[in-house]
């Protein structure tokens, strides 16, 4: 019996959406939507397509670089492969550092560029409705600061504001490519 509890639970399932679907309903899962890693930065709900991160790790042995920004933290090594570290914090004008033994980094999957996005917690995967997307983004823009620029959507769910940050449009601009 126990051995066929998974075909079980499926049939169930099945049993559930054909039911709907005469009632002209839909059955749906959380993952019909786009896979997203959310995180936080200085309290502000930000995330970023789960394709655009090759992988989560703590901030350990942060080799620090001189005469750099100081949103440019440092540099770690991950498997061998050296990543630049930007305190997203920082390099957004927050004013306070990501602490280093505290935060979370985001190894970005980008093969021009090894980069990491340091932030203060990583909360995991998100999927937003498409009537959960904000009318109008410019009014929330304002608290954002230096990340308003990459910002190109956001959503609010459970009674948070979420802001999708392009991290292609991140890793291209000059002002993040400028480290010195």
């Amino acid at each position: 019996m126990i051995e066929n509890a998974p075909f079980a639970m499926l049939s169930s399932i099945r049993q559930e959406a054909l039911a709907l679907a005469e009632q002209g309903l839909s059955y749906s899962t959380q993952s019909a939507g786009v896979k997203n890693i959310a995180y936080i930065v200085n309290g502000v709900n930000f995330y970023c397509d789960a394709k655009d991160v090759k992988e989560v790790s703590t901030c350990e042995s942060l080799m620090v670089v001189p005469q750099t920004k100081a949103w440019m933290r440092g540099l770690i090594n991950s498997k061998g492969v050296l990543y630049s570290v930007t305190d997203l914090s920082l390099f957004a004008g927050f004013g306070r550092a990501t602490p280093q033994q505290k935060g979370h980094l985001l190894l970005l999957n980008d093969a021009s560029q090894q980069s990491a996005l340091l932030v203060n917690r990583v909360i995991g995967f998100r999927y937003f409705e498409g009537e959960q997307e904000f009318d109008n983004l410019d009014d929330r823009l304002e608290r954002l600061d230096g990340l308003s620029t990459f910002v190109d959507t956001g959503f609010s769910a459970d009674g948070q504001d979420w802001f999708r940050l392009d991290v292609s449009k991140l890793l291209s601009s000059e002002q993040f490519r400028e480290v010195q």
